[in-house]
C-alpha cells in the first residue's frame, strides 16, 4: 500500500463510526493485514506532502488531523514515513521503495517495517545569532529535532521563521536538508540569500552569504546534481575573495567542498588545487583543525592516484593534529580516509580498525550520511573476511539510512555495495539487479568514478551469469571511466579482467 497525504484527512466513512476518514479506515486495515501470513499484504509506504510554513502555524482542523496522524507514526516507530516537496521528490521516493519491494520479492523474503530512526544530530557550523523575539520558538524546535520529535520540530520551526528571522531560517534549512528535504532545504536557502543580498550594508554580509552558497552547494551534491553544486561554489569562492582577510575561513570552507564535488565528478586537477589552496589560506591563519580537513582530503586524492604513501604521511599528519584537539567530526573523517588507504593497499585488517573507529565516533555523533558511508565501508571489509552475513547486515542499513535521508549519491553507493554482497554469497540475479541500478544512478549524476567501480563488478556478474557480451560492454565502459577520473587502482583491475 502507498498512502499519500496532502493537508486534507476525509470524511467519516458510512460505517460503524470507529473511524475519523476513509483514510484512516484503509490504514487500518491494510496494517492489520501485515502480520497476517494468509493475507497478501506485505508494506506500506505513508508519504506527506510538505505543506507552507504559514499553513503550518494555522493549522486548521483537517490538516491537524494529518499532523496528529504523522505523529502517531513517529512516536509508534511502526512504519518509516518520508515528506516530500515537489513531483521529483515524490517519484525518487516511490521508485526507491519500489526497488526495494522487488528486491524482496525476488529473495522470497517479505519486506521489514522498518522503524523509522530518529537520531539526535549535532551541528557543527558556525550559527548566525537569533532574533530575540524568535529565540523560544527555535530553541523548541532544536529541542524537538535533538529527541527525535519531527512533526513538532516542523512546527516549531515554522513559527520561528514567521517574521524571516535569518538566523531562524538558516536552522530550519538545515534540518530540511537533515531529513533528506532537499529540494525545500535549498528554496529556503535561497529565501535566505534574497533577504543578505538587501541589505544595506552587504560587505557585513560575505561570511553568512558564503556560508549559505556553500550549504546550497552540499545540498546540490546530495541531490546528484554535481555540475550544479560545482558552479554554486564557484559563485561561494568568489564571494569569499571579495571579503579579503576577514573572509578567509569561509573561504577554506567553500574551496575544501569544491574539492570534494569536483573529486566526485571526476576532476582531479580542480579538486587538488583547491584543497592545496584551502591548506595554505588555513596554515596562514593559524588553523590547525582546518589544515587536517584539507590534509585528509588531500590524502583521498593522492591513494585514488596511486600515490599511497604520500596520501599516508598525510592522513597520519592530520590524525596527529584532531585527536590532539579532540575534533570528533574531523576525526571521524581522517580515520575513514586512513581505512580507505590502507584498503587500497590490501592491508584489510588494519583498515577494517579505522573504519570501525570511524563508525563509532559518526554514531556518537549521530550524523545520518557519516554514519552510512562507516556502514559502507566497515561492510566491504566483511566481504575481504568471507563475513558475508555481517556485511549483508551492514550494506542493507547502510540502504536503509541514506533511503530516509534521500541521499541519491548515498543509495547509489550502499546499492553497489549490497550487489557485490548478494554476488559473493551467490545470488547473482539480485547482484545484476542491484549493481546495475548503482551504475545508471551514478551515470545519472555525472559522477564516474561511482560509475566505473559499479560497472567493474557488473561485469564479474555477468560474466558469472555467462552474459559474456554484456559483460564485455561493462568492462569497457569501466575501463573507459578510470582512465577520465585517473584511478590507478581501478585501471589495473579493469586491465587485469
Amino acid at each position: 500500500m502507498i498512502l499519500i497525504l496532502g493537508s486534507r484527512w476525509g470524511t467519516e466513512p458510512a460505517s460503524d463510526g470507529r473511524f475519523s476518514s476513509g483514510t484512516e479506515e484503509e490504514f487500518n486495515l491494510a496494517k492489520s493485514l501485515i502480520p497476517d501470513q494468509d493475507q497478501p499484504m506485505q508494506d506500506i509506504l505513508v508519504l506527506f506532502k510538505g505543506v507552507p510554513e504559514a499553513q503550518l502555524r494555522d493549522p486548521g482542523e483537517q490538516l491537524s488531523k494529518v499532523l496528529s496522524f504523522k505523529k502517531e507514526l513517529e512516536d509508534s516507530r511502526f512504519l518509516m514515513y518520508k515528506t516530500f516537496d515537489d513531483i521529483e521528490a515524490l517519484k525518487n521516493e516511490v521508485r526507491s521503495k519500489m526497488h526495494g519491494w522487488a528486491r524482496e520479492r525476488r529473495s522470497g523474503v517479505q519486506a521489514s517495517r522498518r522503524s523509522l530512526a530518529s537520531r539526535q544530530v549535532r551541528d557543527t557550523s558556525d550559527v548566525i545569532e537569533s532574533n530575540p523575539q524568535t529565540a523560544s520558538f527555535l530553541a523548541n524546535a532544536e529541542s524537538y529535532e535533538a529527541k527525535g520529535l519531527m512533526t513538532q520540530a516542523e512546527a516549531a520551526y515554522a513559527k520561528a521563521i514567521a517574521d524571516d528571522d535569518v538566523a531562524s531560517l538558516e536552522k530550519y534549512a538545515r534540518f530540511l536538508r537533515r531529513t533528506g528535504r532537499l529540494a525545500r532545504s535549498l528554496e529556503i536557502n535561497r529565501r535566505i540569500l534574497d533577504q543578505l543580498a538587501s541589505a544595506d550594508d552587504t560587505d557585513a554580509t560575505i561570511d553568512k552569504r558564503v556560508r549559505i552558497l556553500v550549504g546550497i552547494g552540499i545540498t546540490q551534491r546530495k541531490m546528484g546534481d554535481l555540475r550544479g553544486s560545482k558552479a554554486t561554489l564557484h559563485e561561494a569562492i568568489q564571494t569569499a575573495d571579495t571579503g579579503g582577510v576577514d573572509a578567509q575561513d569561509v573561504l577554506g570552507y567553500a574551496l575544501d567542498n569544491l574539492g570534494i564535488t569536483a573529486d566526485r565528478s571526476g576532476d582531479p586537477v580542480v579538486a587538488v588545487n583547491s584543497f592545496r589552496r584551502a591548506f595554505s589560506i588555513r596554515q596562514g591563519s593559524g588553523d590547525g583543525a582546518g589544515q587536517a580537513r584539507s590534509l585528509t582530503n588531500l590524502a583521498r586524492i593522492h591513494k585514488k592516484s596511486g600515490n599511497l604513501d604520500s596520501a599516508l604521511e598525510e592522513c597520519n599528519e592530520a590524525i596527529v593534529i584532531l585527536e590532539s584537539l579532540q575534533d570528533k567530526p574531523a576525526l571521524a573523517a581522517a580515520y575513514a580516509a586512513k581505512g580507505e588507504i590502507l584498503e587500497a593497499n590490501e592491508e584489510y585488517s588494519g583498515a577494517e580498525k579505522f573504519y570501525s573507529k570511524a563508525l563509532r565516533l559518526n554514531e556518537q555523533l549521530g550524523v545520518p550520511d557519516n554514519i552510512a558511508m562507516s556502514q559502507t565501508q566497515v561492510a566491504r571489509m566483511m566481504i575481504e573476511h568471507g563475513q558475508l552475513d555481517q556485511a549483508q547486515m551492514y550494506a542493507e542499513s547502510s540502504l536503509e539510512e541514506n533511503e530516509r535521508n534521500s541521499n541519491r549519491e548515498g543509495i547509489a553507493s550502499s546499492k553497489h555495495l549490497l550487489g557485490r554482497v548478494m554476488g559473493a554469497i551467490g545470488n547473482d540475479r539480485e547482484a545484476f539487479a542491484l549493481l546495475e541500478e548503482s551504475a545508471d544512478l551514478f551515470a545519472s549524476m555525472k559522477n564516474p568514478n561511482g560509475e566505473a567501480w559499479a560497472r567493474y563488478h557488473l561485469a564479474v556478474v555477468q560474466r558469472k551469469m555467462g552474459l559474456n557480451t554484456e559483460s564485455d560492454i561493462s568492462i569497457a565502459r569501466a575501463r573507459a571511466l578510470s582512465q577520465v577520473v585517473g584511478n590507478a587502482q581501478l585501471k589495473a583491475q579493469t586491465s587485469e579482467f
